[in-house]
């Protein structure tokens, strides 16, 4: 039997540790079509080269699917490039085996031509890799080797044929061991087309719904297999217009479950009893992809909602119980010192939330903000922007940015600059045993949060 090794090679861990969700969709469409497929977590398995050589040399693989979740850690403060692990690892795993390599996951669809060089494999997918990936084993099989060396499906699956795929046993006890949650897709692609976003570009320019009834039946049998206690859905945005998100919180009303989970939201006119049937289907934590501090600014992300409706949204929220949080980013288009004075002004009238800030935003392939930094001559058009490039308004300076958001944050443990500046207190909350997000713990709000120790 065809036997795939698939590798999952993140190491980020900011703001959490995220459990890699695509190398295990793909190892279960692979296991549908009669292949043996094998999952190994890099991240989970104390980033060791040495463990991953000799696994791989134990499981003898026909292929080697090298997954590449991100290109670098987004941080223009504290930047952690990744591209060059990901060559060695390849360099390393040539030298133990005669597989095919083939590289997918998000960091290498935004960079698909470049990475394949760069990285030495024989090909990569771009894109969602069920199906294709199997298609292209059967090709190599039959002796009909591709000339094309970067594949891609030619039609997105439907929300329909999205998977429940189960998630290998000892990646996913890492990361409940490591914040405690597991992470669920109701639906892929997104509508919205802000500057600097990359979802529609990896999944679509349109939502592909899952069945409620499908996701929420996941959800049962991650919670009865892994004993899960918190859960994350990694939607792009889970409040899509049509609200049909609120009928996966109607189902699991419907069947009593309760674990606390957390989401992705677009700050939006809510009103007070879906907030309430959200808080009783579990939502414990909401993530905001607020972004910018202004209105001016919020234009310049393209962004489509005003600052009205994100304190509208924090107050909703916040005042039901449920933990929210900020990323703000400042110096992004539009920005001026008018503007950081009057973002840190609107930051200070959010209440019971907590703001994460950084400054710049990543410029990435097939994003409007790249065309508007090519626009600007602040990049050129032949920079292939794999190392990281951060887009600065011209109408302020990065010296005044990091220093008025030093002297706005100071002393005040629910407003976080630089990012990454909290991640010795997230790893302190998980190691005693805390689940989940830990903003509310920010807060203060320590509730039952903790896992009790059995005596």
């Amino acid at each position: 039997m065809t036997k795939i090794l698939l590798i999952s090679a993140n190491v980020t861990k900011e703001p959490f540790p995220v459990y890699p969700l695509g190398m295990s969709t793909v190892a279960h469409d692979l296991r549908s079509r009669g292949y043996e497929a094998v999952e190994w977590d890099y991240l989970a398995q104390d980033e060791s080269e040495e463990k991953l050589l000799e696994f791989a040399r134990s499981q003898s693989p026909h292929f080697v699917g090298l997954s590449l979740r991100n290109i670098d850690n987004c941080n223009s403060k504290h930047t952690a490039y990744y591209c060059d692990l990901y060559r060695q690892l390849a360099d390393s795993l040539r030298k133990i085996t005669n597989a095919v390599i083939v590289l997918g996951g998000p960091g290498y669809s935004l960079f698909p031509q470049v990475l394949l060089e760069k990285i030495g494999a024989d090909y990569g997918i771009e894109g969602e890799g069920e199906g294709v990936f199997a298609d292209l084993i059967q090709l190599i099989e039959s002796g009909k080797k591709p000339e094309q060396k970067v594949l891609r499906s030619t039609s997105p699956l439907s929300g329909e044929m999205i998977s429940s795929p189960e998630r290998d046993d000892e990646t996913a006890n890492y990361y409940i061991a490591h914040g405690g949650m597991l992470n669920i897709q109701t639906k892929r692609g997104c509508p919205f087309r802000c500057a600097y976003c990359t979802y529609p570009v990896l999944e679509g320019k349109f939502y592909r719904y899952r069945p409620a009834t499908k996701v929420v039946d996941e959800i049962e049998m991650l919670t009865e297999k892994h004993d899960l206690k918190y859960y994350f859905i990694a939607d792009s945005v889970f409040n899509d217009a049509d609200k049909r998100y609120l009928a996966i919180a109607e189902e699991l009303v419907k069947r009593k479950i309760t674990i606390p989970w957390m989401a992705y939201f677009k700050p939006d006119r809510f009103q007070s009893r879906e907030v309430a049937l959200l808080k009783e289907a579990g939502l414990k934590a909401v993530e905001w992809g607020t972004d910018c501090a202004s209105d001016r600014t919020l234009k310049g992300m393209c962004k489509n909602f005003t600052w009205s409706e994100v304190e509208e949204s924090n107050r909703l929220f916040s005042d039901a119980g449920i933990a929210s949080a900020h990323f703000i980013i400042f110096g992004g288009p539009e920005e001026t010192e008018e503007t950081v004075e009057e973002g840190i002004a609107n930051l200070a009238r959010l209440e019971k939330c907590v703001v994460f800030a950084a400054t710049g935003v990543r410029v990435l392939p097939g994003t409007p903000m790249h065309k508007r930094a090519i626009d600007e001559k602040a990049l050129s058009p032949e920079e292939d922007v794999l190392k990281p490039f951060f887009y600065f308004s011209p109408h302020t300076t990065r010296e005044y940015l990091h220093e008025r958001l030093i002297r706005a944050f100071e002393g005040k443990t629910d407003r976080v600059y630089p990012m990454g500046e909290d991640t010795d207190r997230v790893n302190a909350f998980h190691k005693l045993g805390y689940k989940g997000p830990i903003w509310d713990l920010l807060l203060g709000r320590r509730e039952s949060r903790r896992k009790r120790s059995s005596p």
